[in-house]
């Protein structure tokens, strides 16, 4: 992040000298501590004021206390509700990155005992398979739930997906205002890098989550650590030293784990 400044562009020796293009830029320090100039195009620029972003943000969070009371206060709320209270605290305040979801939708949906451990772990790994931010296993598991409650799985896909995006959405804008005020100053460009590395370890800790949960069969419906098993080890390591030494693409990882797990489930059933 930088300081953004204006850079004046003279049109051609023919025309008005008083004329003139005002081009936005931005500087950023490259790897050798020198400036580096960037122009961001107008179609991606947010105009919102600090004020407008206050407002913004202010407005989030009021309707966020209101949810998380009437959470709380009302004795037997539908599920629909619960579903959808539940999912917007979970948006409000993940934070980290994709994975870090994960954790949190294990406690705020199979904990209640909406969705099974067993359906929870399938799901992921259906949604792991494919391209897509992990914020949409929760459209999955508000489907899920809606069905297993009796009620519309497309009802509560939508009341899913609108509790778990909404929040950054309103969020992202509301601090596109006060960013423009902010980003220069020397502390807030410390504490974002701060809070990137205090990210990373959010990310770490939910893998190492999801590790301790991520094998089931007949006997471990609940999942189990993977590490109980040298199997799961080896195809793990090789799945990250061919993606991080020899370039080997997610989606052909993917199809080597399954082909690996099938071969295991063959060997014991044989």
């Amino acid at each position: 992040m930088g300081v953004e400044n204006n850079t004046t562009i003279e049109r051609g020796s023919g025309s008005d000298p008083n004329s003139s293009i005002t081009a936005p830029q931005e500087h950023e320090m490259t790897s050798g501590g020198e400036p580096e100039s960037r122009t961001i195009p107008q179609e991606y620029r947010l105009s919102f004021s600090w004020k407008s972003g206050t407002a913004i943000i202010t407005t989030f969070f009021l309707t966020f206390i209101v949810v998380m009371v009437l959470r709380g206060v009302l004795h037997n709320p539908p599920i629909l509700y619960k579903l959808f209270a539940n999912l917007y605290l979970a948006g409000t305040i993940i934070f980290g990155g994709g994975p870090v979801v994960v954790p949190l939708l294990r406690e705020y949906i199979v904990a209640e005992g909406w969705v099974s451990p067993r359906d929870f772990l399938v799901g992921l790994a259906i949604i792991q398979a494919f391209p897509g931010p992990n914020f949409n296993f929760a459209v999955f598991l508000g489907g899920l739930t809606a069905i297993n409650n009796g009620q519309s799985v497309v009802l509560g896909a939508i009341i899913a997906f609108v509790g778990i995006f909404l929040p950054g959405m309103v969020l992202v804008h509301g601090t596109m205002g006060v960013w423009k005020v902010l980003r220069s100053k020397p502390w807030v460009k410390s504490g974002v890098r701060g809070i990137n590395a205090g990210a990373v370890g959010l990310i770490y800790t939910a893998v190492y989550r999801i590790w301790q949960v991520g094998f089931i069969d007949e006997d471990f419906q609940s999942g189990k650590s993977l590490g109980d098993d040298p199997w799961w080890v080896v195809v793990t390591a090789a799945a990250y030293v061919g993606g991080r030494y020899f370039g080997l693409s997610a989606p052909l990882a993917l199809l080597l784990g399954g082909s690996l797990g099938l071969v295991r489930y063959g060997v014991i059933m044989s």
